[in-house]
């Protein structure tokens, strides 16, 4: 299990868990409706300095470093 913000790209990986944010209500709930929930296939498509762009069900999504910490993977 690793951080997002430490996935090798193309690489298919397994949301795992989505740690608690700061102003956890809004944040968790707009993750949660791009996708980033248990379970849900993620592929880091690009790094730039920390943010990334990832394609996760079907769409592209650029996370910011401070996010991407937040989010942890496992290989499939």
């Amino acid at each position: 299990m690793l951080s997002l913000i430490m996935a090798p790209l193309n690489i298919n990986f397994k949301v795992f868990k989505v740690k608690s944010l700061r102003n956890s209500d809004v944040t968790e709930s707009h993750l949660a409706n791009l996708g980033f929930v248990k379970g849900a296939i993620i592929k880091v498509i690009s790094e730039n300095d920390g943010n990334l762009i990832v394609s996760i069900k079907d769409a592209r999504v650029a996370i910011g470093k401070d996010i991407a910490k937040k989010i942890l993977v496992e290989e499939m």
